[in-house]
């Protein structure tokens, strides 16, 4: 059973957008937007949910925990292409030298970019009374991924749009007591 929640859609939505935001300009610049939102309740969840971009094809997912007031967990899935786009910027490091490098390269750019945008939304948490840590970033890598919650917890999947390819932000979120 899903629980009430402190901070209301808009305001969940405004921090992810936000964490986006900031990190995209700042980081890489580069301007990510918000294409979708998608809210995930217990109907939803019944009959499974996937995510909004094409989960077939191999892409990476770098995932941040955060444990506090409100306990939760961030993915974000973009494909290799996005990925390799996006390890090029952030590094400041041409395509051939990214791939001579390695996959591990890549892994670790997707890390540190979540991990960034999972600190910007933290500390947004924070400045909202909801103290928090982060935990260390993990990668996933694959395709066809399901992200099935273990507890009840309020889900969001946000879809943005960047340099012509999207990716997901997907939140679990609950309120610790």
């Amino acid at each position: 059973m899903q629980q009430t929640f402190p901070i209301s859609d808009q305001e969940l939505e405004a921090l992810a957008v936000n964490s986006v935001s900031s990190v995209f300009n700042t980081m890489l610049e580069s301007e990510a937007h918000l294409r979708e939102t998608i809210k995930i309740d217990e109907e939803a969840l019944e009959k499974g949910v996937n995510l909004p971009i094409n989960t077939s094809q191999i892409l990476l997912a770098g995932t941040v925990g955060f444990i506090g007031g409100l306990t939760g967990i961030i993915y974000i899935f973009m494909d290799l292409p996005l990925a390799m786009k996006t390890t090029c910027k952030l590094l400041g490091l041409e395509a051939d030298e990214v791939e001579e490098e390695g996959h591990e390269t890549v892994n670790d750019a997707i890390g540190e970019l979540t991990n960034m945008i999972v600190g910007t939304f933290k500390n947004d948490l924070s400045n909202k009374g909801y103290e928090c840590r982060m935990t260390i970033p993990s990668i996933l890598r694959g395709s066809n991924y399901t992200i099935e919650p273990a507890e009840a917890a309020l889900r969001r999947i946000f879809k943005f749009d960047c340099e012509g390819s999207s990716f997901v932000l997907d939140i679990l979120i609950k309120e610790e007591d």
